[in-house]
């Protein structure tokens, strides 16, 4: 089987991290690209990400650093993001909605996916997208609303993304694989954050896909080899093919 993990930050790893020795786990493990998000505005360790086969950068302002200086980013991204809303951020939501706004129309200008972050502001998240004349292709990243707006998403054109935090509450996730069609579905580790209920590494990293993989097909009830390859098939067709 092969995964693609579509939101990992391989940038951001905990210190001491052995980069070398977590792509070659990723790689035994059957995950063959790897999309890794801007979060600052600023893009660090991109040579040495560069220098792995599969691994593929984004560029982009999280809501947390809304109010950051951005700088070029120096390389061809294969999207924007992360971007978007977030409740808990220190800044105020009209500096967070500008942020996000403008890296909207960048995505929608250069025919880019846009990784979106939500936390809260759904429906304000919606309307701004359903206002813009041209809308990006869009992925909701490890969606955290309800199944009902993420199908609202779907039906406007997104892809959602589904992390190992979801198999903490596997009854909801039930309830959204239910309610999206798998050619909406993406998957993704998040690492080294949202780590999976049974993982016990020291943090969350991509050779986690296909363990998270497995256990999201069994919820939604078909063969991990055919939801596995449905997947990476998803990814594919947002992402484009591989340019390494």
């Amino acid at each position: 089987m092969r995964w693609f993990d579509t939101h990992c930050h391989l940038d951001r790893l905990p210190a001491g991290s052995d980069l070398a020795a977590t792509m070659t786990r990723a790689k035994r493990a059957g995950v063959e690209r790897l999309i890794v998000p801007g979060v600052a505005g600023s893009p660090k360790r991109v040579a040495e990400l560069t220098a792995y086969a599969g691994v593929e950068l984004a560029w982009g302002v999280h809501p947390d650093f809304a109010d950051t200086p951005w700088q070029s980013p120096g390389f061809q991204p294969v999207a924007i993001g992360e971007c978007g809303l977030d409740r808990r951020a220190q800044h105020s939501i009209e500096d967070q909605e500008r942020a996000f706004a403008w890296q909207l129309e960048l995505a929608a200008k250069y025919n880019l996916p846009a990784i979106i972050h939500l936390v809260g502001h759904y429906q304000r998240a919606f309307d701004l997208l359903a206002a813009m004349p041209k809308r990006p292709r869009l992925v909701m990243h490890s969606w955290s609303g309800s199944p009902e707006m993420a199908l609202r998403f779907v039906d406007a054109g997104a892809y959602v993304s589904v992390s190992g935090g979801h198999l903490r509450r596997p009854e909801k996730l039930a309830r959204l694989l239910a309610a999206l069609p798998l050619s909406s579905l993406l998957l993704e580790t998040d690492a080294p954050d949202m780590a999976p209920p049974f993982w016990s590494g020291d943090s969350n990293e991509p050779s986690a896909l296909p363990l998270i993989g497995a256990a999201v097909a069994e919820i939604a009830g078909m063969p991990v080899e055919k939801f596995a390859e449905i997947l990476y098939n998803n990814s594919v067709g947002l992402f484009g093919e591989s340019r390494q």
